[in-house]
């Protein structure tokens, strides 16, 4: 006795169709999600940032493989290290203008301790920088 074979069923493409039209869809709203995502967050604004004092000693500019840098030694504050806009025209002229002294220094918050001095690290990155005051301590905390 022969087995009957059950005819084959023809696959429905309209089930097919709209899953992959469906995800289709979503794949195209994440890949918009995400520059919408950066926009929204803030990405390349200058948020959290203050003002710390640092005794700076030394300011040097030198190339690295992501661009130029001018890199300030202090005796109170980590090294620091400046990118904005640097390029190999006017990083070293910069930082011969850049003279011993009490500075300014604009920091992320997280870089600056509750007592408002700079936070232990290797280096930390500087937003911005202005000499400090004539007859400021460089040692007391900068009111933010």
């Amino acid at each position: 006795m022969a087995h009957a074979q059950p005819a084959p069923q023809k696959p429905n493409i309209l089930d097919s169709t709209v899953y992959k039209v469906l995800w289709l869809v979503i794949f195209i709203w994440f890949l918009a999600l995400i520059p919408l995502g950066f926009i929204s967050l803030g990405v390349d604004v200058e948020r959290d940032l203050r003002w710390a004092k640092c005794h700076v000693t030394e300011a040097t500019a030198d190339e690295t493989q992501a661009g130029w840098r001018i890199t300030f030694e202090a005796t109170n504050c980590p090294r620091l290290i400046y990118t904005d806009g640097l390029t190999e025209d006017n990083a070293e002229p910069l930082a011969t203008t850049i003279e011993p002294g009490p500075y300014e220094v604009r920091l992320h918050e997280s870089a600056i301790r509750p007592d408002g001095h700079v936070r232990s690290a290797e280096e930390v990155r500087l937003h911005s920088y202005r000499p400090a005051p004539a007859g400021g301590n460089i040692d007391a905390p900068t009111g933010f």
